[in-house]
């Protein structure tokens, strides 16, 4: 009887532990945050639609100047209004032009002849911009090609004032719930990959508890490609465990952490 007695308290206790070690709402596993990069047509022919249906957020990093901004507006109002984040994409995409395999990058996009200022003004701008289609005063940010330096300068120092989060990319897209740095948050890129590849990322992720992001840009069309039907499985898998997977937009997932942070700490 004490043995038994023992191990029931013992059985508790672990699951006790492991309810703790959990820093997500509602003891899910693993938080999963789904971007968006450029303002696609498919982000809003395919890839919100397929949210909308499994009733899933996403953060669409939205650069300015692209075309479905200006023809499709509304489109994006109402993604909004549903429930996804607009992150900064900055206005004019800018990279810079001299690290390999960047030919297309047009002088007037070309961030090494960018300054500092220029590159905060910008940021600024598309805040301003988003802040007209959606009514937020805070959204995060995605490094456009995953550049930090503008004319030689470290960008974040100043990002920084401007936005609580700025996303990057990783090869297992994999944000540990006790880094602090909100500044650089890693995604997994999805291009090309199957559902099981794309789950894949999710389950070693849910082994450390983690916040795992996922960068998509072309959803079943436009460029750097994830197929329709592989993004619909992976959102079909995520919504179908809603106790293991908290699915949360970019500003939320970094704000509960942040909180559960400054909790630990007390």
């Amino acid at each position: 009887m004490t043995a038994a007695l023992l191990m029931a308290g013992s059985i508790a206790a672990s699951a006790s532990a492991t309810e703790v070690s959990s820093p997500w709402p509602g003891g899910a596993e693993v938080a999963v945050v789904l971007t968006y990069d450029d303002a696609l047509d498919s982000h809003l022919d395919v890839a919100i639609p397929q949210l909308n249906e499994h009733k899933l957020p996403g953060t669409f990093y939205l650069s300015g100047a692209r075309p479905s901004i200006r023809m499709r507006l509304h489109e994006w109002r109402r993604a909004a209004q549903s429930g996804h984040e607009l992150g900064n994409h900055m206005l004019y995409h800018p990279c810079r032009k001299s690290v390999a395999n960047r030919s297309w990058v047009k002088p007037w996009q070309d961030l090494d002849k960018y300054t500092l200022e220029q590159f905060i003004d910008e940021v600024q701008a598309t805040n301003s911009m988003l802040e007209a289609i959606d009514g937020q005063q805070q959204r995060t940010f995605a490094y456009p090609c995953g550049d930090m330096v503008a004319g030689g300068q470290d960008v974040v120092p100043e990002l920084k004032k401007l936005v609580p989060a700025a996303r990057l990319f990783s090869a297992d897209g994999q944000h540990h719930p006790d880094d602090r740095d909100f500044y650089r948050v890693a995604s997994f890129d999805g291009a090309e990959k199957s559902a099981d590849e794309l789950i894949a990322v999710v389950e070693a992720a849910r082994q450390n508890n983690s916040l795992v992001g996922f960068m998509f840009h072309g959803v079943g069309g436009d460029y750097i490609t994830v197929s329709e039907e592989d993004h619909q499985a992976l959102l079909a898998h995520l919504a179908a465990h809603p106790g293991r997977y908290w699915v949360a937009t970019m500003r939320e997932a970094v704000a509960h952490l942040k909180k559960e942070q400054l909790r630990q700490n007390r």
